[in-house]
């Protein structure tokens, strides 16, 4: 069988889409992550619930809130099937991690994906993120003991723990897929949570937290998990027949190309400003916050764990990077918008100074700002417009970033690139 240039461009697409699946992508297993925190949030949130109904009954508590802002501690010993379920369900998800991979996605034979789909910048940020969630429980779990009533009865769900709170740096390294990493931390987190007992109203917020986030996971999982049928459906569909040399073969159209954004201020000015810009966003979108329900509910916990909410909330619109592929911008994050513009919708890609990213980008509209990336430098943003709003992005290879644009945008207008997206990025 003799194939044309148009067969092999997209012989070439499909098996590129095929391999993102052994790699950078994510579909049922993120679903199944997702489930695993749903039931997780469910169970401890329904424990409590149990609890208060049995307490009720009894005579033993005389409202809902009273309940909540009054239980005593608890540990593993006082509720063990919810604290088996806690410590199984990150081995259990992993499990069932691995039997998605190799029965689902690689029943077409394993495919390696080349491209940098995972920037270096990410990795490093889920690292730190890993290991800061492990100290962070490990100095919890410390601060616990030494205040709790029974530190003998609380010892082993404090280990228990630990114990899980380590598994995202030791196991992540191993995930290249960012939702299979989100769904561990997320999960061992949360189980971690679970072990460590403590008052309901500790866990109240962040569990109805983890249920939020957990249906965002499987809403994600199943989309990508559609998109991988198409894949599946295009796969057989190709003929079985020997394929010879192509006749005809020109270039082909370029691969998807992902840009990290950029972390790091460029100078001491642009640091400051960063800093500076950083203390207002967390003052007006967390402390405002926090402290008015701490003021209403006189609880120093539920104001941490408003915070806490708050920054997970915050976390799932960042945008990790942006794929720029032949149908347009993919937005990589949970939640937000947009996360996918078509180069239809596009209508320019321009360079944007200082003052403009500032007073529109980072401070108006206060949430969500329409720059939502981790960047601590105010130069080198372009703004994305598109029909009905805008958005900004610091890439960090800028030349490559307004090659792959123009590109896109030249490819829609039959070769005549937009001169927006050829614009120089603006310096301070």
């Amino acid at each position: 069988m003799q194939i044309t240039t148009d067969d092999l461009t997209r012989i070439g697409d499909l098996t590129r889409r095929y391999a993102k699946y052994s790699r950078s992508q994510a579909g049922l297993s993120a679903a199944w992550g997702g489930l695993c925190l749903t039931l997780l949030a469910g169970l401890t949130l329904g424990h409590d619930l149990a609890r208060y109904a049995a307490d009720h009954h009894h005579g033993g508590t005389a409202g809902f809130w009273r309940f909540l802002l009054g239980l005593g501690e608890s540990n593993v010993a006082q509720r063990p099937l919810l604290s088996s379920a806690a410590l199984a369900l990150p081995i259990f998800w992993l499990a069932g991690r691995a039997w998605v991979q190799r029965h689902v996605y690689e029943l077409h034979g394993v495919v390696t994906e080349t491209g940098p789909e995972i920037d270096v910048g990410s990795r490093r940020a889920f690292r730190v993120l890993e290991i800061g969630m492990a100290g962070l429980v490990m100095l919890g779990g410390g601060i616990h003991l030494a205040f709790a009533a029974s530190a003998a009865g609380q010892a082993p769900g404090v280990l228990l723990a630990v114990v899980v709170a380590l598994l995202p740096p030791i196991l992540g390294p191993r995930m290249i897929s960012l939702p299979d990493r989100q769904a561990l931390i997320l999960l061992c987190l949360g189980s971690a949570t679970v072990l460590s007992g403590g008052p309901a109203e500790s866990q109240l917020v962040i569990m109805l937290a983890y249920a939020v986030l957990g249906s965002a996971l499987i809403v994600s999982g199943i989309r990508a998990h559609a998109r991988f049928r198409n894949v599946k459906r295009e796969l057989e569909a190709l003929p079985a027949d020997t394929i010879s040399a192509p006749s005809g073969v020109g270039e082909p159209m370029p691969e998807d190309r992902s840009f990290a954004p950029r972390i790091s201020p460029r100078d001491g000015t642009d640091l400051a400003i960063g800093l500076l810009m950083a203390a207002i966003q967390i003052a007006l979108l967390f402390m405002l916050p926090s402290l008015a329900v701490f003021m209403l509910t006189q609880s120093g916990t539920l104001g941490e764990y408003t915070f806490l909410g708050e920054l997970i909330v915050f976390v799932s619109f960042t945008v990790e990077k942006v794929t720029i592929g032949r149908d347009g911008m993919r937005f990589h994050r949970i939640f937000g918008s947009p996360r996918f513009l078509a180069w239809e919708q596009i209508a320019a890609v321009e360079a944007v100074g200082r003052r403009e990213l500032i007073l529109h980008g980072w401070l108006w509209p206060l949430f969500p700002p329409r720059e939502m990336t981790a960047c601590f430098s105010s130069v080198g943003h372009y703004r994305i417009s598109w029909d009905g709003g805008y958005c900004y992005f610091p890439p960090h290879d800028p030349r490559q970033f307004e090659e792959c644009v123009a590109q896109g945008l030249g490819h829609r207008d039959g070769g005549r690139a937009s001169p927006d997206a050829r614009q120089s990025p603006a310096q301070p």
